[in-house]
């Protein structure tokens, strides 16, 4: 049985939201959907956008774009200096000719305040905002073609990432994305993360947070269903160490997302290690059938 209010939210946000902003489900703003993270979804925005008429979202996305041209930078080599602009800088990030070239070299470098500077390299990835770089890929889903993503939830669960379980040794995260295969974190902090080589285990720990009860939708979207599902976990050293490795490779540092597989998080839970993991699936995938059905409801 659909609940009226919560198809009435599906349809407008499939309809008349702005392309680059989330579905947000309940009041606490945990859990959240994007149409473009699931190929039910982007199928249907794009077919809905293909029809004459019906082109106003996607010129507005175009048109936030477009005002990235008004952002200069500078860029410099060993050849000399060029003006361009935040806009042209994502073109050519975009472009896999230009960025094997440009974008793997440490002596390029780009300044976004002053053609004095200061510099940084460009590979270093300062400059970039995913944010931004998600509305060029959102553009080119509606108008070409791109590889589709498997269906997946944005959340925003805050952790505290402990070297060895002591507290001491601590920085601050966030459950980013969950997955079928597995979940992202995000951090601010992967410098002091880089320095804990010895590390045996790190400790992923949620943070008490206060949620409101929330009403009117299903029990899979709900913010207390999630925090309750996935439990604290340890993740050894060596394999967490690959992670990072991988996870921030030609990254920047403001903003670093790093990807674990469920099949390396060891649950500290009373429950056998399976059963949380099976709990975990258990409501994605309840999660994933039931904003289906309301896509195909709309």
């Amino acid at each position: 049985m659909l609940k009226k209010e919560t198809k009435r939210l599906f349809q407008s946000y499939l309809t008349k939201e702005k392309l680059s902003t989330p579905l947000f489900f309940g009041d606490n703003n945990v859990l959240s959907f994007h149409w473009s993270n699931d190929k039910l979804a982007s199928d249907y925005v794009k077919t809905l956008h293909e029809g004459k008429g019906k082109q106003h979202r996607v010129e507005g996305l175009r048109e936030e774009l477009e005002e990235l041209k008004n952002i200069p930078l500078w860029l410099m080599s060993r050849r000399g200096q060029v003006k361009s602009d935040l806009h042209n800088l994502y073109q050519c990030y975009l472009d896999p000719r230009v960025k094997t070239h440009w974008f793997h070299l440490e002596e390029i470098l780009v300044s976004t305040n002053h053609e004095a500077g200061p510099f940084s390299s460009l590979k270093a990835m300062r400059w970039f905002d995913k944010d931004i770089y998600a509305k060029f890929i959102y553009l080119k889903m509606l108008e070409s073609w791109v590889p589709q993503r498997s269906f997946r939830l944005s959340l925003n669960i805050p952790i505290e990432i402990r070297a060895g379980g002591s507290p001491f040794q601590s920085i601050a995260a966030k459950v980013h994305q969950v997955s079928a295969h597995g979940i992202v974190l995000h951090t601010s902090s992967c410098s002091q993360l880089k320095e804990w080589d010895s590390v045996e285990e790190f400790l992923f720990l949620k943070k008490e947070v206060e949620l409101v009860q929330e009403r009117g939708i299903e029990s899979c979207l709900k913010a207390k269903e999630w925090y309750s599902h996935l439990e604290n976990f340890t993740i050894n050293g060596d394999e967490f160490r690959m992670i990072l490795h991988k996870g921030l490779e030609g990254r920047g540092e403001k903003d670093n997302f790093l990807f674990i597989p469920l099949q390396s998080l060891r649950m500290l839970s009373i429950k056998a290690q399976d059963q949380s993991i099976k709990n975990f699936n258990s409501l994605f995938e309840e999660a994933q059938q039931t904003i289906h059905k309301y896509i195909e409801a709309s």
